[in-house]
């Protein structure tokens, strides 16, 4: 592994070195997604079978007690039974898309709105009912009573559907989760996370963070930056943390976001500004090779107890 660090930046990998620390965060990814169907994704199920099963109870006591605007603008405005009615439409629809289909306007669905207006509850559930999948839900379209095994079925269907999205989603967080290590590492070092002034608009160095001080997400002169990080040498350092699922996608991730990032910094700031990128998961080699060639200086989520020893370094 490589331990040395230029002083003034962090460290420059070699071709070789860029190649190995390449291949073991991938060697982590798999082990990440390898142990997903008996961990996580559990977890997903049994969080996304509890809503279901509360949703379908509550359509049910509809069914059973007459549909009003009361009982269904209660399942609206409750997040998880909100989330899950979705599911029930084949494919399943998206917040945004359900509010422009529902109110043919951009202005999408508000909880202001569901608590003031008489019709748009029923409005969202008559959509819905339009929209039911009818290889889970056939008696909806056939106007008739489910039987009990067409519901068990149905439950299981619908809460496997959601637990996978809602785990995709927490896959694309994953990057947020290492951006919160480092965040806790620095903290440890006697860093403090700060507000960044003008709504995270930062486009005057006078606006940078002071030693011993970080913003958290920010725009820094037009770019958005997910930690600016203020060293005692007085430099910045302007880091993204990137998680890859694919060598396709890093290119996007790496070369034609964070990388070009790092020439726009060295226009504004100069020497100034340290661009860094916390990576893990899938990358290419020949990827990162151009990245850093760029002006990008990586930092890998595997090793960051390196990054931090460098940054103690800075005096």
């Amino acid at each position: 592994m490589h331990n040395e660090y230029k002083k003034n930046t962090p460290a420059i990998w070699s071709r070789d070195e860029l190649t190995k620390q390449a291949q073991v965060a991938l060697d982590e990814f798999v082990a990440r997604r390898l142990a997903e169907p008996d961990g996580l994704y559990l977890s997903h199920v049994k969080a996304r079978r509890k809503s279901i099963f509360q949703l379908f109870k509550a359509l049910a006591d509809l069914e059973r007690h007459g549909i009003t605007i009361a009982a269904t603008r209660a399942i609206l405005l409750d997040d998880e039974l909100y989330d899950a009615l979705r599911y029930l439409s084949g494919p399943p629809v998206s917040e945004d898309d359900l509010g422009v289909l529902v109110t043919r306007s951009l202005g999408g669905i508000s909880k202001s709105a569901i608590k003031k207006s008489e019709s748009l509850p029923l409005e969202v559930l008559s959509l819905v009912r339009r929209l039911a999948d009818p290889s889970r839900f056939p008696w909806v379209a056939q106007n008739r009573k489910p039987s009990l095994g067409e519901i068990r079925t149905a439950i299981r269907a619908t809460t496997a559907l959601q637990a996978s999205q809602s785990l995709q989603t927490e896959r694309r967080g994953y990057g947020k989760v290492v951006e919160r290590r480092l965040e806790n590492r620095l903290i440890e070092l006697g860093f403090s996370r700060s507000p960044a002034p003008h709504r995270a608009l930062i486009n005057d160095p006078i606006d940078y963070p002071t030693y011993p001080n970080f913003y958290g997400e920010c725009t820094v002169h037009g770019r958005k930056v997910d930690l600016f990080i203020a060293l005692r040498t007085g430099r910045m350092i302007a880091l993204e943390a990137k998680d890859s699922s694919s060598a396709l996608n890093s290119v996007k991730r790496l070369n034609n976001d964070t990388a070009a990032k790092a020439k726009h910094f060295a226009v504004e700031g100069g020497k100034n500004i340290i661009n860094v990128a916390l990576l893990s998961g899938v990358f290419r080699p020949d990827h990162l090779i151009r990245a850093q060639e760029a002006g990008l200086h990586i930092v890998w989520s595997h090793s960051m107890d390196e990054f931090i020893d460098w940054v103690k370094s800075q005096a």
